[in-house]
């Protein structure tokens, strides 16, 4: 497994993994007064540039690639399939396994993107992280799910806020779980030493108090117990 440096992406098994894109967010912004330009190509390029610097042999996202829910936006409509395509100009098969904002994404995925709960490949399995993994799922040697943006409060004067990735396993169990941070950087989450988790798998399933916490720069915080504020 190797961490892209600065980004919030790894490798596994040749095997690029991201996750919580978002695309779209602009649209509920826009709903709730506020007029954002689109992020999507942006994330695009970003996304591209990571995948032509490794070259993998599939590209995996953990959910949430798109934003809306349960209505698909106009724009969703548009840029998701664009999106996914031009993807597909530098990797031969794209995985989505769907997350809470996936509503009916199958509509928008052209060929060579394959839609699903999970995906387990070599002992890892995969998935967006927001309800209870199948039995299959949890006997993996390793979990990679995403889903609580996960983040740090950095006790400075400013109060701020990193995007992290958090490393445990789950709870009475030797299987290890990695928790990845958002790929859309507009929304941070909330930070782990700071507020409660969300969904049930890492509110109740993984062992938090024992969990590791890396900057994406590759700083080793510490113990998220030895970290609350």
């Amino acid at each position: 497994m190797e961490f892209i440096p600065d980004k919030p992406a790894l490798l596994i098994n040749g095997n690029l993994v991201v996750a919580d894109l978002h695309n779209g967010i602009e649209f509920e912004l826009y709903r709730k007064g506020a007029t954002v330009p689109s992020q999507t190509g942006e994330k695009l390029e970003r996304l591209k540039a990571i995948v032509r610097e490794t070259k993998p042999e599939k590209l995996i996202i953990l959910g949430d690639l798109k934003h809306n829910f349960p209505v698909t936006s106009r724009q969703e409509q548009v840029e998701v399939p664009h999106f996914l395509r031009e993807l597909l100009e530098f990797v031969p098969r794209i995985v989505i396994t769907k997350g809470n904002h996936d509503g009916s994404i199958e509509r928008l995925v052209p060929g060579g993107v394959d839609v699903v709960d999970e995906f387990i490949e070599n002992n890892v399995g995969y998935f967006h992280g927001h309800k209870k993994p199948s039995a299959e799922l949890l006997q993996q040697e390793l979990i990679l799910c995403a889903h609580t943006h996960p983040s740090v409060l950095l006790k400075d004067i400013r109060g701020n806020i990193q995007q992290a990735w958090i490393e445990t396993r789950v709870k009475d169990s030797k299987t290890k779980v990695l928790v990845v941070p958002a790929f859309d950087d507009s929304t941070r989450g909330s930070a782990a030493n700071n507020t409660d988790p969300i969904g049930p798998f890492l509110k109740r399933m993984i062992d938090l108090e024992n969990a590791d916490i890396y900057l994406l720069e590759g700083s080793y915080l510490g113990n998220l117990s030895e970290l609350k504020v």
